[in-house]
């Protein structure tokens, strides 16, 4: 039998709750000391001065005599309504600030951790704002469904349960009645707020929708002064906030109408309560304290109900709107796993075996592969260029490579181990990538070098950006290494990016080496440097390098030219020329240096 997946709000509770309970004594603290508080506070105080007007009631005291009648009860009522609860409150207010502090903390962590162990493909396929907007109302939904439970739930509950056992022996036909319109009351409400929990949704969806345009405005604003886009964008966007608008507004009306509904629900009750007392006082004798404790605890309890109706569950639906969306995500399991049990690497010396490789783009349909039946072989220490028209593979060979995306079938060996049986990390340090957009940190261009070795020295930071021909315009910036780059290295040209890109590929001092159009930023004087750097840094290692720029692979030991995922042909640049074949047809369409597509 197919099991079917709980309701995303049930999922998105016990979510919350089994983050929670990994601190389990701050939530028995909190399960246990919001109910005691409560009972405390709101409780035990008109049960003492029930005792109080009974006893006046029925002249049970000595005239004149206060403290010897009533001291005790009278001191014990001013320290409960005094210092009981105050203090009760703070220490579940304390518990409450500790739980949340590392329920949002792990709810961080995790959430980093699942976003970055996600494909290529996954990311692609959404917007970085809104995964971080998603993220934000995660944690805001998780403090809002924790103080709304621990201080508006369980004082609700527990009200309920200790005004029914305080009340049965004493009017036992009002405590089931009391009891039985709770349960009514929380049912309907429940159910009547099922229209707002939906729009809850579809408002806290409208309002990532909104957030992650917003980013990819900002992120890309220099493309839309340049294409003069910012009338069509601000009629784009004004449509995702009416969108949003519209949402609240109908949030708005149904919850109206919620409120209204509660509204008489608990003016019902209320007028029930004194009916009540009155036929209880008239018919049954009742005496004062009774009278007293159903007019009080009605009281605490519809001001509960009412705010069950009103607040509470709006908290919760829109808490759970909001979360919805990341608790989905995180349910999402990674297309690339690392093995449960890996092999520890054995990479060396760099020798890269594709055998019989299949592979089939995600957003491609099943019986489109790119790679069908590949095998290459690839020595340890070879240089190889990588070479062919927009779509034949190329870049994808290199994802491959690295596991950005897993081969359907085949295996991709490097020193002889399948590089599916080691982890993804420690596969991609021994590998020094550089892409053919450079991709740098909104850090400072020290931080962005060293990134290929956390632990790197200053001169071996300063060591490789010389290599890669950065250090003359680092010299120029007013703070140096110390220059913060911008968002993506927006603060930086195309080829000082390339540079510090390089750089970092140095720095890491990898056993392969995989340059996806590395140059293809630089200028022709900085390319002419920077070539040389790349010759001496492919020294004794292995080298992949793609290039639409056939000039800059002439001097490879192996040149591989890729059709439609397959290898046309292979060998190095003079023997291809001769062979009068694909690559000779590509060099002879050349213009200025590059491939025409």
């Amino acid at each position: 039998m197919k099991r079917t997946q709980p309701k995303p709000t049930i999922k998105t509770v016990r979510f919350f709750w089994d983050t929670a309970w990994r601190h389990p004594g701050h939530v028995l603290g909190l399960l246990i000391g919001g109910p005691l508080t409560v009972f405390i506070y709101s409780f035990l105080p008109p049960l003492i001065m029930a005792s109080v007007l009974n006893r006046l009631s029925k002249g049970d005291y000595q005239a004149g005599h206060i403290w010897a009648s009533f001291g005790p009860s009278l001191v014990a009522y001013a320290v409960l309504m005094m210092f009981g609860g105050i203090f009760a409150w703070r220490v579940v207010d304390i518990l409450d600030w500790h739980l949340e502090g590392k329920v949002e903390r792990d709810l961080a962590r995790r959430v980093f951790n699942h976003l970055l162990q996600q494909s290529a493909s996954f990311h692609s396929n959404r917007f970085g704002g809104s995964l971080v907007s998603q993220t934000s109302k995660l944690l805001g939904a998780y403090i809002r469904v924790a103080d709304t439970t621990v201080f508006q739930l369980l004082p609700l509950l527990t009200s309920i349960v200790c005004a029914t056992a305080i009340l049965a022996p004493r009017a036992p036909e009002f405590a089931a009645i009391l009891f039985g319109f709770c349960v009514f009351f929380i049912a309907c409400s429940v159910l009547v707020t099922r229209k707002v929990r939906t729009l809850s949704v579809k408002q806290a969806n409208a309002e990532s929708a909104q957030t992650g345009y917003l980013a990819d405005a900002i992120t890309n604003v220099m493309a839309i002064k340049s294409f003069a886009g910012t009338p069509f964008e601000k009629r784009q966007f004004d449509s995702a906030t009416d969108k949003t608008r519209n949402y609240l507004n109908q949030l708005m009306v149904a919850s109206q109408k919620q409120q209204a509904f509660f509204g008489t629900l608990t003016n019902i009750i209320s007028a029930l309560s004194l009916t009540m007392a009155v036929v209880g006082v008239m018919t049954y004798h009742a005496n004062l304290g009774t009278v007293f404790l159903i007019l009080t605890y009605t009281s605490i309890i519809t001001q509960q109900l009412w705010m069950f109706g009103t607040g509470t569950l709006k908290n919760y639906n829109r808490a759970l709107g909001d979360a919805q969306d990341m608790v989905e995500i995180l349910s999402i399991e990674p297309e690339v796993k690392d093995p449960q049990s890996p092999e520890k690497s054995r990479i060396k010396q760099g020798a890269i075996e594709l055998r019989n490789v299949e592979f089939t783009h995600p957003e491609s349909r099943q019986d489109d592969s790119l790679f069908n039946n590949l095998s290459l072989n690839i020595k340890a220490g070879e240089k190889i260029g990588v070479v062919g028209h927009s779509g034949s593979g190329k870049t994808t060979l290199t994802k491959l490579l690295l596991r950005y995306n897993d081969i359907d079938s085949g295996e991709i060996l490097i020193d002889g181990q399948n590089i599916a049986r080691i982890t993804q990390d420690d596969l991609r340090s021994s590998v020094a990538y550089v892409p053919q957009e450079p991709l740098l940190f909104h850090r400072s261009i020290r931080e962005n070098i060293a990134y290929g070795k956390p632990d790197a020295t200053e001169a071996e930071i300063q060591a490789a950006a010389t290599k890669a021909f950065a250090d003359e315009f680092i010299a120029t910036l007013p703070k140096g290494y110390d220059t913060l780059v911008g968002e993506r290295g927006v603060k930086l040209s195309g080829g000082q990016r390339q540079r510090i890109v390089i750089a970092r590929a140095i720095i890491k001092d990898a056993p392969i080496l995989v340059l996806d159009e590395a140059t293809s930023a630089l200028d022709s004087e900085s390319e002419k440097l920077i070539q040389a750097a790349l010759w001496k840094l492919m020294e004794n290692r292995t080298a992949i390098v793609i290039a639409h720029r056939l000039s800059t692979i002439q001097r490879m030991d192996r040149i591989v030219v890729l059709d439609h995922g397959a290898i046309a042909e292979e060998g190095t640049h003079q023997s291809l020329l001769r062979s009068k074949g694909t690559y000779a047809r590509l060099w002879a369409h050349q213009s200025g240096g590059f491939l025409e597509d």
